[in-house]
């Protein structure tokens, strides 16, 4: 009796054949077209590659172009669609660093990004009945993109100077087109974005210059210091294997051109290198209502923004939180009925010059009308300021029925930063939102029923020299506001969160 062949999955039909392929990753789609050219035209079905597109395009359906099939769509932007796709992206510029929405425009088939900033308006006084002599002012931000000044802005034009048709893309250095520059490009501001490779984590120490920092969970970081400033072709991929999917930098100078004799000059080069978030790690959940990018009031240095996680296992404390809150904790608790009060080696460096109270309570002084005091005035007209008495409070309020909410640690980081306490440094940590960390639930009209509990607060010289931290309670007002209160220096500082869906979308 003749043996049957076992049937050929080339002899099924090519609705299944396309069904099959569809569960497939890119890199295995492309290896499929070279089996024969069959599957060479098999691989090519272009409702293949819509789903590679609209992954990569988060919050919106992604209409087919016009002009374009979906494989040539996702063709053009490869491999820069991760930008999009993580859509937010923080710089390491000096101090203040920069945050960016990025967002993929089909309307002019362009993956761009611009600045997320914020005006703090003018505020106004509040007094806390709590403790009058408390700086108080209301917080109520203008969030928006900046529009006018695009920081991304990848297109057609940008990957044909680059790479030509054919080109390598994963080396090159792509322009952007800015004020038209492409067609210009001998004047005006030049700017173009340069793939990178990730740093190992097993060579990376506390030393090692990176971005993003340690203080940001990041599954891949990359090297932000380079005597060369990133002109070695090693710091970029060679092949799709060595490119980092969580970090990219941008190279941006000023070019003047002579006309008379044709000679151009360029000046002000600068490299930024940019990372992004895990969305786990920002995205609220019913356990975690508090994760999220946060615009927080920085008085005299206006607003900035941060990243406010509640990790499952967080690192270890910074060695001078643990010291303060040890400090804190051998000096007077709240169990004992004594306030929660900042570590003496904290009040003996205030008068250092240069040390701001998370910044600048001075000005806050001036908005308000203050009188103009020495800061050993405020914190002893504060130490002998009326502070109610919290321990019956906290017994009373111990079991809330919140037990999966208030749990664990609450930290912050800048995402954008000032000369004091610099992008990617906490700005606050709450070790325990829990019982053990629990002062007490506010009673008093300006914060009633919010949870307030031991946190410590990141202060340090200009330059960020000689930082330290400093005993503070937070107030949990709700999962959209925060406020913090800097006991030594009886200021009271506001967080909001940012509505990330009104930027990401187009």
């Amino acid at each position: 009796m003749a043996e049957h062949a076992a049937p050929s999955i080339t002899t099924l039909p090519s609705e299944i054949i396309h069904h099959i392929l569809s569960f497939l990753p890119l890199t295995d789609l492309v290896k499929v077209g070279l089996i024969n050219h069959a599957f060479l035209e098999h691989s090519r079905q272009d409702t293949l590659y819509q789903p590679f597109v609209q992954t990569h395009v988060p919050g919106y359906e992604v209409p087919k172009p016009d002009d374009l099939t979906w494989r040539e769509l996702f063709k053009l932007h490869y491999p820069y669609w991760f930008i999009a796709q993580h859509k937010i992206w923080f710089s390491d510029t000096l101090h203040t660093g920069k945050l960016i929405i990025t967002r993929y425009d089909h309307r002019l088939n362009i993956i761009e990004g611009y600045a997320l900033v914020a005006e703090r308006r003018q505020p106004t006084f509040k007094t806390w009945s709590w403790n009058p002599h408390a700086i108080i002012h209301t917080f109520n931000p203008r969030i928006r993109l900046d529009l006018n000044a695009p920081v991304i802005h990848l297109d057609a034009r940008g990957y044909e100077a680059a790479v030509g048709e054919a080109g390598h893309r994963l080396t090159q250095q792509v322009p952007m087109n800015f004020a038209d520059e492409l067609s210009r490009p001998n004047s005006g501001i030049h700017s173009q974005l340069i793939l990178t490779r990730p740093w190992p984590n097993q060579a990376t120490t506390r030393n090692t210059p990176i971005w993003p920092p340690l203080t940001i969970p990041s599954p891949l970081r990359t090297l932000n210091e380079s005597p060369s400033h990133f002109r070695d072709v090693a710091h970029r991929p060679s092949r799709l294997s060595e490119m980092s999917s969580a970090s990219f930098r941008l190279r941006r100078w000023m070019e003047f051109s002579s006309r008379p004799h044709g000679i151009s000059m360029r000046v002000g080069e600068d490299v930024t290198t940019w990372g992004t978030l895990p969305a786990e790690c920002y995205t609220p959940t019913p356990q975690k209502p508090w994760q999220g990018i946060w615009c927080g009031d920085y008085a005299g240095h206006g607003c900035e923004f941060l990243v406010v996680m509640q990790p499952e296992e967080p690192r270890p404390l910074p060695e001078r939180a643990e010291l303060v809150l040890r400090a804190a904790e051998r000096e007077g608790s709240v169990s004992s009925g004594d306030s929660w009060s900042t570590a003496p080696s904290v009040q003996e460096e205030w008068d250092e010059d240069g040390w701001d109270d998370n910044e600048a309570v001075a000005e806050e002084d001036m908005i308000a009308g203050e009188e103009d005091e020495s800061m050993e005035g405020s914190i002893a007209t504060l130490h002998a300021s009326p502070v109610h008495a919290s321990a019956q409070l906290v017994e009373d309020q111990h079991d809330d029925g919140n037990e999966t909410i208030y749990r664990g640690r609450l930290e912050a980081v800048k995402l954008t930063g000032d000369p004091n306490i610099p992008r990617g440094e906490y700005t606050f940590i709450a070790p325990d939102i829990g019982p053990s960390g629990l002062i007490r639930v506010a009673d008093e009209e300006l914060f009633k029923g919010a949870r307030i509990v031991k946190s410590v607060g990141h202060i340090a010289a200009r330059g960020f020299r000689d930082d330290d931290y400093m005993t503070s309670q937070l107030i949990l007002i709700s999962h959209d506001r925060l406020a913090q209160y800097w006991e030594t220096f009886g200021h009271v500082s506001f967080y909001q969160r940012v509505n990330l869906d009104e930027f990401t979308t187009v």
